[in-house]
């Protein structure tokens, strides 16, 4: 159930189409697409569901209801006028317990990618190609991360030690890894900075990868 003044700033008419994601009870997710265009809302169950067309039927009820209340409630008439309904197609199903997050996001890139047509979805979704998926993604969000090695600590990934705290700290380079640590993260005071600066340093991050290896 969506608050009165939820999206209060948000102006729907400056947008073609709504892309989401639903929790349900904290265990399971769904993909919501809903289309201007063709006044259809698609909550897209992943798993096997044969009330899929009946849920999406509700949704946009509620849809229906939420833009209503917006006129009513902050004065905005916004899609107010769209006879939303239900919709259903024809999509590849979740074959284990718990690839609904790799599922939705594939379908997410779906629609993105054939927008404003319904996509035909072919992706497999087998354990081994959603095992695969999970790190196709992870290594995705890594690559597009922006993280400058040079100018950011590598254990907060700020250019500036948090607050509380002083606004300047002083900095130390792992000797075996290269990258850079706020001193005042690694809880490190002079002294132990100090001999660490003397000597050989190698941060946290390097040796536990070389107790892994060795393990």
């Amino acid at each position: 159930m969506m608050r009165r003044r939820c999206l209060s700033k948000v102006n729907f008419d400056n947008y073609h189409a709504i892309v989401s994601f639903v929790n349900v009870g904290n265990v399971h997710w769904k993909f919501l697409y809903l289309s201007k265009a063709d006044s259809c809302l698609y909550l897209v169950d992943p798993a096997r569901n044969t009330r899929e067309l009946e849920e999406s039927k509700v949704a946009a009820q509620k849809f229906r209801e939420f833009f209503k209340m917006r006129r009513t409630a902050i004065n905005k008439t916004d899609w107010v006028d769209i006879k939303l309904k239900g919709g259903v197609f024809k999509h590849p199903e979740q074959k284990d317990t718990n690839s609904c997050d790799v599922i939705v996001i594939l379908m997410a890139k779906a629609f993105m990618e054939s927008f404003p047509q319904i996509p035909e979805m072919t992706f497999e979704t087998t354990i081994k190609a959603m095992v695969r998926q999970r790190e196709a993604t992870a290594l995705h969000i890594l690559g597009a991360s922006v993280f400058e090695a040079e100018n950011n600590c590598a254990m907060c990934s700020t250019p500036k030690p948090p607050f509380p705290g002083p606004s300047i700290t002083k900095w130390i380079q792992c000797d075996s890894c290269s990258r850079w640590f706020h001193t005042q993260r690694l809880q490190m005071n002079t002294e132990l900075f100090q001999t660490a600066e003397a000597a050989e340093w190698e941060c946290a991050l390097c040796e536990k990868e070389i107790l892994v290896f060795i393990l």
